[in-house]
């Protein structure tokens, strides 16, 4: 089982640093980021990151986030209500600070050892230590694809819509039979920085 922490070096997407030939057995993320991710960053659009193998030199997994805003003012009355319920002291705001997770992939050759759960716990680790008291959700349009959607139930996501039918009307698909793409999911980093504390 690779560790990324301790078998792997973080490399930031760069114009010297690029990814080539990965295989996450999604065509979509992989020309994303054999392709895309370094034109994302080009435009300021996102910030490209992946581990690397030090034995191998292989890319085990990648992600690219950026800046956002969880835009609860946006949300169906329910569920605006249950995201306030974990803000105290209710400090009612139109948009509460958050990072978009907009691709994550793991390649096949390292599939079925836990790198998935290790590079979300990374990503809440890296939220929390370089940007304190900035982030206070981490979002995701997660595939619609229960094995995707329960790995991010797994590690403590939620559905911001109870419901697909609830996320169709947000998005103004009533009646219609097209499935939908993604499911909008968001995890809140008080979580993190409670469980953190506990653990210190």
């Amino acid at each position: 089982m690779i560790d990324l922490e301790k078998q792997c070096t973080l490399v930031a997407l760069s114009e010297e640093e690029k990814i080539a030939d990965f295989d996450c057995g999604n065509e979509d993320l992989n020309d994303f980021f054999n392709h895309d991710a370094i034109l994302y960053q080009r435009q300021l659009l996102g910030q490209t990151y992946f581990f690397r193998h030090d034995e191998t030199g292989k890319i085990v997994c990648a992600f690219t986030w950026s800046p956002d805003g969880f835009k609860t003012s946006m949300l169906p009355n329910n569920r605006r209500r249950k995201v306030k319920k974990l803000i105290p002291y209710n400090k009612s705001l139109q948009s509460y600070p958050a990072f978009l997770i907009g691709r994550l992939g793991v390649s096949k050759d390292f599939n079925k050892q836990g790198i998935g759960s290790q590079l979300l716990e990374f990503i809440k680790f890296i939220a929390f230590v370089r940007y304190p008291n900035l982030i206070r959700f981490l979002l995701v349009d997660a595939y619609n694809d229960p094995s995707v959607l329960n790995y991010y139930q797994r590690n403590d996501f939620l559905f911001v819509f109870a419901t697909e039918e609830q996320e169709r009307e947000y998005h103004q698909k009533t009646g219609s039979e097209e499935i939908l793409r993604t499911r909008y999911m968001f995890y809140d980093m008080m979580q993190w920085k409670n469980e953190f504390v506990e653990r210190q």
